[in-house]
């Protein structure tokens, strides 16, 4: 499916949460997350492709794919936390969302511990 496509369902989807919105239909929420989650469907979809390609392109060049697959985690878990945020920011519940990003920045910095002790590690060689 073409993204031109995808984005003519989501506006059209967009136009219709907003007239039930209007219309003071709690309704339009879930339209809204299923219309967010189709969205990032095709989005992890596409970026299994990229994820495929970087990964041969890791192992042509000999690094350690461990690391990569640590960024790439770690970019998944932005792009996660983001739209979770977005949706509780749409919905109304501004705490929540403020939640959600602290939680995921704190996972994020955890989760790069690995890659910080290789840096220390190397730094420590040279020196």
């Amino acid at each position: 499916m073409s993204f031109f496509k995808i984005v003519c369902g989501v506006f059209v989807g967009v136009l219709l949460a907003i007239k039930l919105k209007s219309l003071g239909n709690p309704l339009w929420v879930y339209l809204s997350i299923a219309l967010s989650v189709f969205v990032l469907f095709y989005i992890v979809n596409r970026l299994s492709l990229i994820m495929d390609f970087l990964d041969g392109v890791m192992g042509d060049i000999g690094l350690e794919s461990g690391y990569f697959e640590i960024l790439i985690k770690i970019v998944g878990i932005s792009y996660l936390c983001e739209f979770a945020s977005n949706i509780c920011k749409e919905s109304g519940f501004l705490s929540v969302a403020s939640q959600i990003e602290i939680g995921g920045k704190l996972t994020m910095l955890v989760m790069s511990m690995p890659i910080l002790l290789a840096i220390v590690d190397t730094i420590n060689s040279v020196l």
